[in-house]
């Protein structure tokens, strides 16, 4: 952001450091509430860091099931939607079907590609694009499954042509991020969309693009971020303003995120990522239990946390998280 002119002065330095450490707990906090004043331009008291989320927040919300989204092959089983583009499963070195019943690699082949051109593989804890492989007919039959651990095989996902036209090729994903405290329904906080470049075939973290979403509207941010940092205010290979554009569906999308969680309890915190088709129909990509990325949308349009008291929370957390 430095080479952007994006900087931060020694007074909002100050305020950061000052900040993280009476507020929430420590300064080693600082440095992402520093990036985002720095691109900002400002300190914004409720700006929660990504750090924080990650050593406070999440245990706090989620405890000891945080880690439990990690598990692909688990996803549709436990969120129990159809939404999850779920074929088969590779468990413990057996083929599962959708229905949990053993099946064999000739029936696996068939239930992929009967009405499909490829499929993608999903290992366990794969995460930012990494643990996934785009799979034809060939290179279903060159592949050493047993190689690989446990692994979901999921359909292809046809998003809709607006989504398509700024992400070809690749399925852009919107982030859900929903919240649901004690007693009360689930509500999205934090959205933000993902696209990836011409001729990628699935969106990697380091090669895509992260446009923020204001919540009331489905309306993108007037810009996107690439991973390090630099902004772009038009698409790089379309020329088209990201000023002006909105997530198609949006409303629905959230919606239907937010019934999901409420069927879960055990968790006050997932990030969905999610896509949608021409008709509305929504697909769950992932869901994430464990440390939501945030970074982006909070330091573009942020705070989106402030009335939770999340910055009380390190108070009760255990020795160490500091």
């Amino acid at each position: 952001m430095a080479s952007q002119r994006k900087t931060i002065s020694p007074g909002q330095e100050s305020q950061c450091l000052d900040y993280a450490n009476s507020v929430l707990g420590s300064k080693a906090f600082s440095p992402w509430l520093k990036v985002y004043t720095a691109f900002q331009g400002e300190f914004k008291e409720g700006w929660i860091p990504d750090n924080y989320i990650g050593r406070i927040v999440s245990p706090a919300m989620n405890g000891p099931w945080r880690g439990i989204g990690q598990f692909k092959t688990l996803s549709r089983r436990l969120v129990n939607s159809p939404s999850i583009p779920d074929l088969a499963y590779f468990i413990k070195g057996s083929w599962v079907s959708l229905e949990g019943e053993p099946v064999n690699l000739k029936q696996v082949k068939e239930i992929c590609f009967q009405d499909f051109s490829h499929v993608f593989l999903k290992m366990d804890f794969s995460q930012q694009g990494n643990g996934i492989i785009k799979l034809d007919k060939s290179k279903f039959d060159g592949l050493d499954f047993s190689s690989l651990g446990d692994f979901v095989l999921q359909k292809p996902i046809k998003q809709h042509s607006f989504l398509e036209e700024i992400s070809p090729g690749s399925v852009a994903t919107l982030r859900v991020t929903t919240v649901k405290l004690a007693g009360n329904s689930a509500v999205n906080r934090l959205s933000g969309l993902r696209i990836g470049s011409k001729g990628e075939e699935f969106i990697t973290s380091k090669n895509s693009l992260r446009i923020p979403i204001f919540l009331k509207t489905g309306d993108f941010f007037e810009s996107a971020l690439k991973s390090d940092w630099s902004i772009l205010s038009s698409h790089p290979e379309t020329g088209e303003k990201f000023k002006g554009l909105t997530f198609p569906h949006f409303h629905k999308v959230v919606r239907y995120c937010e019934m999901l969680h409420d069927q879960f309890p055990h968790f006050q915190l997932i990030a969905w990522d999610v896509s949608v088709d021409d008709l509305g129909e929504v697909f769950i990509m992932e869901w994430n239990t464990d440390e939501p990325g945030i970074i982006y949308s909070e330091a573009t349009i942020g705070p989106h946390f402030r009335d939770l008291g999340w910055e009380n929370l390190w108070k009760k957390a255990p020795n160490g998280a500091l």
